[in-house]
């Protein structure tokens, strides 16, 4: 186990002073103090997957944190999230395979007391659910002594350099700036959040460590499929299973150049592992006609 430290932060977030720094991953880095991350007071997206992390406390006074990822840590207590309770820009949060995300109740506890949110876990939170978590979820309290921050305004420069999603901000007539700003979350952006594209991108681009993809960037990638059943030169139209797939290749192959060589070696150790569990199934499949008829007697 380690200390992250600011020599990392700045190395990671490729930044020359903590101030600066927007976008950090460091996923699977073996981190179980991360108290530095309290001096990062513009971070927007902080991934911290498959670490040692074992309290929510020090996010606390990230005031324009908007996503976190910190799936396979060690939060066992879900009164951690009270931590997160005054942070005024928090949208997404991913909390999966902690010992806290294990009780009955996880789901509607964390609903309720980050009302704010619109993805818990890689999945969209709907009405429905709001609803239910008001109802039954239980309440957790706000720890003493946590800072009150005030209104931070609509927008907020992004650190994303892609081409795509600038040229996507400037058609979505965003407010005028030098840097890219990310326009704040409506209705219609927790709408956009649900489509299946973005929600395929982005799972991958979360699994990775990476940022997801800005709200307005996959606009275009619809018309695009649409036009697929119109093609006369073959006489098979994709399968809905067949572009998913050909939507995250293509997002694989883009997002392997941000990686560094330690990220690209978890990500072989991912692709290995899942392989085993694909050759495995294969095993199986012969024998579960079998398997079957001996459960039906």
């Amino acid at each position: 186990m380690s200390s992250l430290t600011k020599k990392q932060i700045l190395s990671r977030g490729r930044a020359k002073t903590l101030e600066s720094v927007k976008n950090l991953n460091l996923w699977g880095s073996n981190l179980s103090d991360v108290s530095v991350v309290s001096e990062l007071p513009n971070v927007e997206v902080l991934s911290l997957s498959v670490n040692s992390i074992s309290s929510l406390k020090d996010f606390a006074y990230c005031p324009r944190l908007k996503e976190l990822y910190l799936r396979k840590n060690c939060i066992n207590d879900l009164n951690e999230i009270g931590f997160l309770k005054k942070l005024p820009k928090l949208r997404v949060l991913w909390l999966s395979d902690n010992p806290c995300a294990e009780g009955p109740n996880y789901r509607l506890t964390v609903i309720k007391n980050l009302p704010k949110l619109i993805r818990l876990d890689n999945v969209a939170i709907d009405e429905s659910e709001v609803s239910s978590a008001s109802a039954t979820g239980d309440d957790i309290a706000t720890p003493v002594d946590l800072p009150d921050y005030p209104d931070l305004g609509d927008t907020m420069a992004s650190t994303m350099g892609s081409t795509k999603s600038s040229q996507s901000l400037k058609r979505s007539n965003s407010k005028d700036s030098t840097d890219q700003c990310v326009p704040s979350i409506s209705t219609n952006q927790q709408e956009v959040t649900r489509a299946s594209l973005v929600d395929e991108t982005n799972k991958l681009r979360a699994e990775l460590g990476i940022k997801p993809l800005v709200l307005d960037e996959p606009k275009e990638k619809p018309s695009a499929i649409k036009t697929l059943p119109d093609s006369r030169s073959s006489s098979v139209s994709p399968t809905p299973t067949d572009t998913r797939n050909s939507n995250i290749l293509s997002a694989v192959l883009s997002l392997l150049k941000e990686l560094d060589e330690g990220s690209l070696e978890a990500v072989r150790n991912e692709i290995d592992t899942r392989l085993e569990e694909f050759n495995k199934e294969e095993s199986c499949t012969s024998s579960k006609p079998m398997i079957e008829e001996v459960l039906a007697d």
